[in-house]
């Protein structure tokens, strides 16, 4: 057999080295990380992208979730909602993004789904509270009310021919606050899809997008925080992987009076802070939008509601009540981590 010429050994070595190189450089740039932090939505978002397409994906994603604000925020006038609040009683239709449209038409079947749980119409009673403003402060009782009366989704009327809404008296406004943060996880999810971002994550305030994994191989690991603590403290962490998780509770966003917390969520059925027995709600689904409303409305419904709730299977519950026992998916077991410089949380599966 005739031996290999040192001119084609010298060629197989630089095509080794070439493969190694670009082999190098591949498994560089998958682990190359886009991390920015953007304040949209009247929260703190933080986008985190492996990949090499990470910061043009980043650049689009900011594009795209300062238009989604702009048409699905209470008090952005010239937006979509900001026109239809604008128009109230006036019997005009007004013409909706389709992405704002489909948000509305399911913010409208899951409201008069949760018996008075969530209402988009709510916005009468978000403006008179203003909790999180600085003049924040306890109504009066008939002005409370008389918001209240303004609240009702049937009054949502919807024409899906051409993406058109309208609210049927003059006052009546629309606020999706507790639930288009939720919504922006598709956009995240699209975006990522567009431009190749296989692995990464974005945090909107208290909403979880999660695609792929590490680039290290593993579950991405998020702490679950503790209502009591500082905003870096956790009393679990989970994995997550492909999914969003929202968490709504009372200790982001209130106020006190006389020795009493008013938080942000607002119970429809009263026109009043939701005073529940949890603390904290958080809800694991592929859909953001319907995890950031079912989190709110087991918020206000409580304890109860969460048992009723801990066996479904297309979605999954981390509830944390008054005395800190948490509440979670059997399905989490494993995946939910208990802190162990926390003892004092107890944990129940199932």
């Amino acid at each position: 057999m005739k031996k290999p010429s040192r001119r084609a050994g010298r060629i197989l070595c630089i095509l080794f080295l070439l493969a190694g190189s670009a082999a190098y450089l591949y498994h560089y740039a998958q682990n190359w990380v886009e991390r920015r932090h953007l304040y949209l939505m009247d929260t703190l978002i933080e986008v985190v992208f492996y990949g090499p397409h990470g910061g043009k994906a980043a650049d689009v994603l900011e594009t795209r979730l300062k238009e989604w604000e702009e048409n699905t925020s209470l008090y952005r006038p010239d937006g979509d909602i900001g026109r239809l609040n604008a128009g109230a009683g006036e019997g005009q239709p007004v013409s909706l993004h389709p992405e704002v449209f489909e948000l509305l038409a399911q913010a409208k079947e899951l409201s008069l789904k949760s018996e008075g749980l969530f209402d988009p119409t709510i916005a009468p009673l978000t403006l008179l509270w203003n909790v999180g403003g600085e003049d924040a402060h306890l109504p009066d009782r008939q002005a409370i009310e008389s918001a209240r009366a303004l609240v009702d989704a049937k009054d949502l009327v919807l024409d899906a021919q051409d993406s058109s809404a309208r609210l049927s008296r003059p006052g009546q406004a629309v606020d999706l606050g507790g639930i288009a943060k939720g919504a922006a996880s598709r956009i995240v999810f699209s975006v990522m899809e567009e431009y190749g971002v296989k692995n990464g994550y974005v945090s909107l305030g208290g909403n979880l997008v999660v695609r792929g994994r590490h680039p290290q191989g593993r579950d991405f690991l998020f702490g679950v925080r503790d209502p009591w603590g500082e905003e870096s403290d956790c009393f679990a962490s989970i994995s997550l992987s492909g999914q969003t998780m929202a968490t709504a509770g009372d200790y982001i966003r209130y106020f006190e009076e006389d020795g009493k917390r008013y938080a942000h969520i607002i119970d429809p059925r009263t026109g009043y802070p939701a005073e529940s027995d949890l603390s904290s709600v958080s809800v694991i689904s592929s859909d953001g939008a319907f995890a950031d409303l079912l989190s709110t409305t087991l918020f206000i419904a409580g304890k109860q509601a969460v048992f009723s709730q801990l066996e479904e299977t297309e979605y999954l519950i981390i509830a944390v009540d008054r005395e800190k026992n948490v509440y979670a998916s059997a399905a989490l077991q494993g995946r939910l981590q208990p802190n162990p410089e926390q003892p004092e949380f107890v944990f129940h599966f199932g």
